[in-house]
């Protein structure tokens, strides 16, 4: 077990290993979790980011037409790490696709929410793509 010990608060926090047998006689690279949440500017209705944390909130604000995000994978993501994408539909909802390098992952009009209804998309790294939730 490793400890961290904060002097100011005089605190102690502590990692755990869980016991995986698999895992025996190995050195396991445990990353620190990281997050971040984005405003994210559509130039027009589109935009690419780089998701490079543990989780990452992704806030499109108010689509006035349909938009296309394109996701890429930064170099530290492990398998597990989570995307939100979050947008308001317009008085006529119209969606957002999102796709990853040229794949769509999901249709404007298959991730269209109700009108003026905020939605959330939610997306897990597999290690290879992103997968819808």
């Amino acid at each position: 077990m490793s400890t961290y010990i904060n002097e100011n608060l005089n605190s102690r926090y502590a990692f755990k290993a869980p016991s995986i047998e698999s895992d025996a006689n190995k050195e396991t690279l445990v990353p620190f979790p990281t997050s971040e949440a984005k405003d994210v500017t559509l130039s027009s209705n589109k935009a690419s980011v780089k998701v490079e944390r543990a989780t990452t909130i992704l806030k499109l604000g108010t689509l006035a037409a349909a938009s296309e995000l394109t996701l890429t994978a930064g170099a530290d993501l492990k398998v597990g790490d989570l995307v939100l994408v979050v947008w308001t539909e317009a008085a006529t909802a119209v969606g957002c696709a999102i796709k990853h390098g040229t794949t769509t992952l999901i249709s404007a009009t298959n991730a269209k929410g109700s009108n003026s209804a905020q939605v959330v998309k939610q997306l897990v790294w597999d290690g290879s793509s992103w997968l819808i939730l």
